[in-house]
């Protein structure tokens, strides 16, 4: 899931020429945080919406180039790597911009969300498991070999949460048997946070989902 698929060009990005209040126009029709500005061809930066909000509505964007963020995603990253700029930067569009530093277009956090919630973790059945263990003990290879040892099938895995010494991990698998997973994972360890049945999953990861939403919701 790479940047160069997800990729907009719904608008032309402003340059130093133009006035705050065009800039504002387009914040305001695309519900963006930051605006993309440019000089002839070459990129400078970011201006907020508060920014923006702050200077006369003639004035020129030159005027306050100088207050431009600068923060862009290539052509080639991952949308995760999108995720975690959204959240760094407090934005909701990231312009994009290949090695040659050309101006491809941009990348927008909605279409981000939307593309990350047909991920099979999301969009596959299944039941879910958050297991907790100290770090160094933790091994996704023996977490794989418990679920297995079970006649059971990963779907998906992450790291949920660090505390302390002890790592958290969901794994959403499909399984006849889960009490039998449950037991393995206790007999090798590891404590079960907890266990989503297949007929409690969905509400379980619309709220995860919501959850990871609101989180973003900048």
């Amino acid at each position: 899931m790479l940047v160069n698929n997800y990729i907009s060009k719904d608008f032309v990005p402003p340059n130093v020429n133009h006035t705050t209040s065009l800039a504002l126009g387009l914040l305001d029709d695309f519900n963006l945080t930051h605006i993309p500005v440019f000089e002839g061809l070459n990129f400078i930066g970011n201006i907020s919406k508060e920014t923006l909000e702050e200077n006369a509505a003639d004035e020129k964007l030159a005027e306050i180039k100088d207050y431009a963020e600068y923060f862009y995603i290539t052509e080639n990253a991952s949308l995760f790597d999108a995720m975690q700029k959204f959240h760094n930067h407090a934005t909701n569009i990231l312009p994009v911009i290949n090695e040659e530093k050309h101006y491809l277009g941009f990348l927008m956090m909605d279409d981000v969300i939307s593309a990350l919630s047909t991920m099979p973790f999301i969009a596959e059945p299944g039941a879910i498991m958050m297991v907790e263990i100290a770090q160094k003990q933790f091994s996704i290879s023996e977490v794989s070999k418990i679920v297995e040892s079970n006649n059971a099938r990963i779907v998906g895995l992450f790291v949920t949460a660090y505390e302390e010494d002890r790592v958290q991990i969901t794994v959403k698998l499909i399984s006849d048997n889960l009490a039998s997973v449950s037991e393995t994972f206790e007999r090798f360890g590891y404590s079960v946070v907890h266990k989503f049945f297949n007929d409690e999953k969905e509400d379980m990861l619309r709220d995860r989902f919501d959850q990871l939403m609101k989180y973003l919701d900048i």
